[in-house]
């Protein structure tokens, strides 16, 4: 029983370190946007980098929260919402699965609008 436990982590600890290698790959090159990304890029980030992000955010707006005190007569309080609270929740919902760029915003522009 502990083989098998052994064997699944070695397997898991494979293919993540496989992910990194990729993604570090994809950083070093200049990144094709109309390229899909691969699926394990995608597996990485959907299992890895998207519940840490939503982690992330949950500090964030506890941290937000406890600095209102300080941020309310300073007069930034957007600014700490949005750099703590709604940067990492856009990065965690808003951007393509896989895509790991930090500056990925969602385009609207084939909706049409009304």
């Amino acid at each position: 029983m502990k083989r098998s436990r052994i064997a699944a982590l070695a397997m898991a600890l494979t293919l993540a370190l496989g992910t990194l290698a990729h993604a570090r790959d994809v950083n070093v090159r200049n990144y094709d946007y109309n390229e899909d990304p691969s699926s394990g890029a995608m597996f990485f980030d959907a299992v890895l980098v998207r519940p840490v992000t939503l982690g992330v955010a949950v500090i964030g707006a506890v941290a937000w929260v406890v600095t209102l005190p300080v941020s309310i007569p300073a007069g930034d309080t957007e600014t700490a919402a949005e750099e703590w609270v709604t940067g990492p929740l856009k990065y965690t919902f808003l951007r393509p699965l896989g895509d790991l760029d930090s500056n990925v915003e969602p385009d609207y522009s084939d909706y049409e609008q009304y």
